[in-house]
This record gives structure tokens, sequence and C-alpha cells, in this order.
């Protein structure tokens, strides 16, 4: 690229820790997501964003908004990597069975524990894994547009961020 003059920044879960022993900058991720869509997709109305650890909805009409899960990782990247393995297969497997999918079950993904007992009973009468997989997409759309928007629209221009949004697709899909 030539030569550049950078100004790193850190941001992000145990960002902070890292900053202070870098001696680099700390920005609160809500905060560097604002900013950078600001300059990147300025047309953005919602940014969605699923993290391993928190799932957020930002507002960005008539002022910036945001909204953030609390202290469970319900409908998060953990809660989906949780529901993998109850599944007995990787994120990505998930991801490809879901593509195949003929029907979506209620789960819940409020909470991981409430999720497996509603998916345990359906592996044990048979229920097909490429139908689970897709049903868990959906809770995490329940839960993403029913937990963090409490009744405000998500319309407009939305963007899609966070690792589980960019690495699968079907759960892009979902939503």
């Amino acid at each position: 690229l030539g030569e550049l003059t950078l100004h790193p920044v850190i941001t992000g879960s145990g960002g902070l820790t890292i900053a202070k022993h870098l001696d680099v900058p700390f920005v609160q991720e809500v905060v560097a997501v604002a900013t950078s869509l600001g300059d990147y997709a300025p047309q953005t109305d919602v940014a969605i964003e699923l993290g391993g650890e928190d799932a957020k909805i930002l507002f960005f009409t008539n002022g910036v908004e945001v909204r953030m899960n609390g202290s469970c990782a319900g409908g998060t990247g953990a809660f989906i990597d949780q529901m993998a393995s109850l599944l007995n297969v990787t994120p990505t497997d998930m991801n490809t069975l879901a593509e195949s999918h003929e029907k979506i079950y209620s789960i819940a993904s409020r909470c991981g524990v409430f999720a497996k007992s509603d998916i345990q009973p359906l592996l044990n009468q048979g229920a097909r894994k490429n139908d689970i997989a897709a049903s868990i997409f959906t809770a995490v759309v329940n839960q993403t547009v029913a937990g963090l928007s409490q009744g405000r629209k998500i319309e407009g221009n939305v963007v899609y961020l966070g690792g589980p949004l960019y690495f699968l697709s079907q759960l892009r899909e979902a939503f």
C-alpha cells in the first residue's frame, strides 16, 4: 500500500487492558461502530451486531439509540456455538444443515438452558437436524428483534455486523 500513517485504536472485550499495555487509545465498541458506520456507510438507519458474547442494535434515525443485551449471551455467537455442540456439529456445519431445512420449530433463544430444553425433545423425537439448525437461527433473529428492538421498527438501510452474521449465511437469510 506504500507509505502509510496509522493511528491504531483498540476496542471490544478485553480491549481496555490491551490498550493500556500497548499504550494505544481505547474506544468503547458502540462508539467505534457508530463512528465507522458514519464514515463508511453513512446511509445506515439500523445496525444489528451479533458478537461472541453480546448483541446490539444501533438506531441512527432521529439521533443514535443503542439497545444491547444484558448479562446473558442468549442470541449471540456463544449461544450458536452451544447449540451447534448440542447438535454435535460445528457452527459451519449447522449453517450447511440449515440450507436444506423444511420446517421451523419454536425454540427459546433468550437463554441456552431454555433452548436446550426445547431442542433435546426434538432430537429425541427424531426431528431433522436441518430443521433444528434453521430453527436455531430463527430463534436468534426472534431474540434480536423482540428482545433488543423492543417494538421499534427495524427498517430502512440495515447493516449486519459481527462474526456470526458474516460467517453464517443462513443466519443472515433468517434475518
